[in-house]
């Protein structure tokens, strides 16, 4: 039974957001590892390389589902995982031994593991020290695949659950259901451990670092988490979570105040509509979306599909099926598919495609699609198909030539005709969009903007490639930055020309989730935001305290600066002076990070 009386745990808040909900204690499966002896050490030996293998293999695809819901950036943290798994010496080590000591392989694995990680433990550098939760976590599921264990299912948990643990892989972010999940607790890790950093892409709130909260809690207290200021609080009063109300229904997606009605459609001060939508990739994630308020779904990342297909691609039911669920649930807002936007290497097998020097700018987005014909000619059809049961639209990604855009649209008039001609019955329009994020699109924006409907914004992308710098290497990490003057000039530039040529044009890129760029994109002239559905709630209180003209003033302020350093600086002071919310921790997102490039102002 729950206990009933109400205390507080201090911790390091990590993941900024309120949530409140049950507490469900995840068990940190602290086994009993016996040393068995073990006679045939050679089966034993093929035993631990099968479980190793495995557990590779389950982190190659978590990868890929990681990379595509919150960009390379928070992928390549598997990387790590990946590479430990691959590393010829903890693999030696744990077989050596497995054979001096006739063991069974957990018992070596074990051993091995409190090895390394009192090595990391004794690490001066907090961030190197933090590491040593990779070396668990990919133990752990080695441990798994060993024992043959499954993972937790969420498809019996009840809703709003806090979850509480001793720590919790990283890898196991992509099996939650977000829909379910208000907060995360645990007793170890700090901010600069993975399991933080995807927490805040996520945006999901988390405390880490709550000492002595498992021993002190049981599955079904109530808990209050704070991610600003690291409190959790366990069986709150109801004055105190009175006290929070304003600050849950800026944070909490499954609060009453964001849940869609029409009367909580998102204006500014002075009256102007915001369009405020959803980037999704998961079926489930539409309820959630609808909860926080979305006004259709602004982008459905399609590539999860393909990734249940170890080979192949899904067929035009199984698309349809999907597809036309989400338009009746979407109704009467407009569901907007990017077709695939994947790697070669991730959705076919062969010589021809494989080995690519440079994936990111090699076959992948409409390039991959045109590669693979059949398949983008039965995902275009389950789209237009879908249309029969509400606003459908297309985004062609990874677009760099007007010639890209013809060519696909040649190839939906036949597929329609097509269509048209099997059923016998005409299907509803469907607007055809291009993903901006290269800079030959940008520059060849006014060509390229006359040949579709709408424009779409992958910010992620278009920085990484304006910049050109990778997000994922360690060494130029710093240079990647959102607030670059010439990052910033190109969106500018986006929106005045689609306000010049009436296209509507719509930021896809996570950056519209932080409030401090939400304001400056509104006052660039960019009307529809597309985000994580967790985001909508705070974006569509901070729009309404700000007007439209302050916002073009910020705006304008900002493309008048020189450096990064100075656009963070004034943004932050402009904003923070107009909004009541505090943005600290978003302040936090868009500081420029830490390099080799110290100088803050011009030399004289």
């Amino acid at each position: 039974m729950a206990s009933s009386s109400e205390r507080i745990f201090q911790g390091n808040g990590v993941s900024a957001g309120i949530g409140i909900g049950q507490a469900l204690k995840l068990g940190n499966r602290n086994r009993m590892i016996l040393k068995i002896h073990i006679d045939n050490v050679e089966e034993e030996i093929r035993r631990y390389r099968r479980a190793l293998e495995a557990s590779k293999q389950q982190l190659a695809a978590l990868k890929s589902q990681l990379k595509d819901r919150l960009g390379r950036e928070h992928s390549v943290i598997l990387d790590a995982h990946i590479l430990m798994l691959e590393d010829r010496a903890l693999s030696d080590d744990v077989i050596r031994r497995i054979c001096d000591s006739h063991a069974n392989a957990e018992w070596a694995l074990e051993q091995e593991r409190d090895r390394l990680v009192s090595a990391y433990e004794s690490l001066e550098d907090d961030y190197f020290r933090e590491r040593h939760s990779d070396i668990e976590d990919v133990v752990e599921r080695i441990l798994l695949n060993l024992s043959g264990d499954r993972p937790i299912s969420w498809e019996s948990m009840p809703e709003d659950i806090i979850l509480v643990a001793r720590d919790f892989n990283p890898s196991s972010f992509f099996t939650l259901d977000l829909g379910k999940v208000r907060g995360l607790v645990l007793e170890s890790g700090g901010r600069n451990s993975h399991t933080a950093i995807i927490s805040r892409g996520l945006r999901l709130p988390a405390v880490m670092g709550v000492r002595g909260i498992m021993g002190s809690i049981v599955t079904g207290d109530l808990l209050l988490l704070n991610g600003d200021d690291g409190q959790v609080i366990v069986n709150p009063s109801q004055a105190r979570i009175e006290s929070y109300q304003l600050r849950m229904e800026t944070y909490g997606p499954g609060s009453d105040a964001s849940v869609a009605t029409s009367e909580n459609k998102t204006v500014t001060k002075d009256g102007k509509p915001v369009s405020l939508r959803a980037n999704t990739e998961l079926p489930h994630e539409l309820r959630v979306a609808k909860r926080c308020g979305a006004e259709g779904i602004g982008m459905f990342r399609s590539e999860f599909l393909y990734f249940r297909h170890r080979q192949g691609c899904p067929d035009v039911e199984e698309q349809l099926a999907v597809y036309s669920s989400m338009a009746k649930e979407m109704s009467p807002y407009a569901v907007a598919i990017r077709t695939l936007d994947a790697g070669s290497e991730q959705i076919t097998d062969g010589p021809d495609l494989a080995g690519q020097i440079n994936p990111s700018m090699g076959l992948r987005g409409i390039r991959l699609s045109f590669h693979i014909k059949d398949a983008f000619r039965m995902q275009i059809e389950a789209i237009l198909r879908a249309s029969y049961e509400g606003k459908m639209e297309i985004i062609l990604p990874m677009i760099s030539t007007v010639e890209e855009i013809w060519q696909a649209k040649e190839i939906v008039d036949q597929v329609r005709e097509d269509v048209v001609r099997k059923t016998g019955s005409e299907l509803n329009p469907v607007p055809i969009g291009v993903m901006i994020e290269v800079p030959s699109a940008v520059l060849a924006l006014e060509i390229i903007a006359r040949e579709v409907d709408f424009l779409c914004v992958g910010t992620n992308d278009l920085i990484q490639y304006t910049l050109a710098v990778d997000r994922g290497n360690p060494y130029v990490a710093y240079l990647y930055q959102p607030l670059h003057p010439s990052v910033l000039h190109c969106l500018y530039r986006i929106a005045e020309v689609a306000a010049r040529l009436n296209k509507p044009a719509r930021i896809c890129g996570e950056i519209s989730s932080n409030p401090f760029f939400a304001i400056l994109l509104l006052g660039m002239g960019f009307n529809q935001l597309s985000m994580n559905p967790l985001s909508i709630p705070t974006i569509r209180r901070v729009l309404s305290e700000v007007s439209m003209h302050d916002a073009r003033k910020i705006a304008e302020g900002v493309l008048q600066l020189a450096t990064s350093q100075q656009i963070c600086e004034y943004l932050t002071d402009a904003v923070s002076r107009l909004v009541k919310m505090d943005l600290s921790s978003y302040a936090k997102e868009i500081a420029v990070p830490n390099g080799q490039l110290e100088i803050r102002s011009r030399p004289r």
